[in-house]
């Protein structure tokens, strides 16, 4: 018998001296400062700028429901077209030029020299004279139904 207690009382000694120490102190919880953490996992200090595309993003669609004034990270096709004006759509509609499908949104604010933008014959008398070839991401937001582009995420 009195080995059995020895032997429970040592089994717990050394679940003891294994045991955490951790105590509720702001000290012992991991610091976001050096973009890492024990899992590898990256981190980013709360004052970063974050790379342009992180994340999947929504379609035109989703966007249109958002609250106004969030920021978005929406993917699309851009259209010009000759007048200037710029549509952002979910789809492409086959044909020569494409057109815009699916759901579409007026876009304003955006600078086209960072669009990857397929030109059409400039004497053809074509509404839409540029387009993307291949979705992009556009950040941004909806108001009054228009999408204000900040930048292009990802072309």
């Amino acid at each position: 018998m009195r080995r059995v207690i020895t032997t429970l009382l040592l089994g717990a000694a050394f679940l003891a001296a294994c045991g955490n120490e951790a105590t509720n102190d702001p000290a012992d919880v991991p610091s976001r400062s050096g973009s890492t953490i024990t899992d590898g996992l990256p981190l980013v200090d709360d004052d970063a700028t974050f790379p342009a595309g992180m994340g999947p993003g929504i379609s035109v669609a989703d966007a249109l429901v958002a609250p106004s004034g969030e920021p978005l990270l929406v993917n699309g096709y851009v259209f010009v077209y000759a007048d200037g004006s710029i549509v952002f759509a979910d789809q492409v509609a086959e044909s020569f030029p494409p057109q815009p499908a699916g759901a579409q949104v007026t876009v304003t604010g955006l600078d086209l020299l960072q669009v990857p933008l397929t030109e059409g014959p400039s004497d053809s008398g074509i509404a839409i004279i540029a387009w993307t070839d291949t979705p992009v991401q556009l950040i941004g937001e909806i108001t009054d139904g228009v999408f204000v582009g900040n930048s292009v995420a990802s072309a």
